[in-house]
């Protein structure tokens, strides 16, 4: 579990700075009528990786936390297809520009690791009874469980404000309509 952990949080400030800087700042996707569907992605995103990322801190997990944990990271996978697929609409007339789409390439790439690692490492643990159980025999210092917590506050902050932000502009685009 240590790789999976490691990937994600080496794939955390990539996400971070695409959801910053190209969503937030450069484009204001959560403004863009056309940008719904995208942004939506975008939000589950930011909570289903913290989440997994979140009980792997806690511990290793086995038989129905091992399900959990999968479940999540496919749930990922599939969120960001369709991610892929909606953007080239959330951003007509304009393009995805090449390096937004190369932080995406380096995301993705990173979460699929991670995700590969996780089920590599914890596969002989998916049918024991469900337990998170201690990282024992871990490469990782005690503080990289400390520290990991914090950044986790930090995702979870980061996606509440995209998320405030893309529900203000959905109502005042409703009022505006009414």
């Amino acid at each position: 579990m240590d790789i999976s952990l490691i990937l994600l949080f080496v794939a955390a400030p990539i996400g971070a700075f695409d959801v910053i800087y190209f969503h937030l700042w450069k484009f204001r996707l959560f403004e863009r009528p056309e940008s719904v569907k995208e942004e939506t992605t975008h939000i589950l995103r930011g909570y289903l990786v913290p989440v997994a990322t979140g009980i792997l801190l806690l511990g290793r997990p086995e038989g129905l936390w091992f399900w959990l944990v999968f479940a999540l990271f496919a749930l990922d996978g599939l969120n960001s297809f369709l991610d892929v697929i909606f953007e080239p609409g959330s951003r007509a007339p304009r393009v995805v520009p090449p390096t937004e789409l190369a932080v995406h390439f380096l995301g993705i790439s990173l979460l699929t690791a991670a995700w590969t690692s996780f089920v590599l490492s914890g596969w002989e643990m998916r049918l024991n009874e469900s337990e998170l159980g201690a990282h024992t025999g871990s490469i990782l210092p005690d503080s990289f469980f400390q520290f990991g917590f914090i950044g986790l506050a930090g995702a979870m902050a980061l996606a509440t404000f995209e998320a405030l932000l893309f529900l203000r502009a959905l109502r005042q685009r409703s009022r505006a309509t009414s």
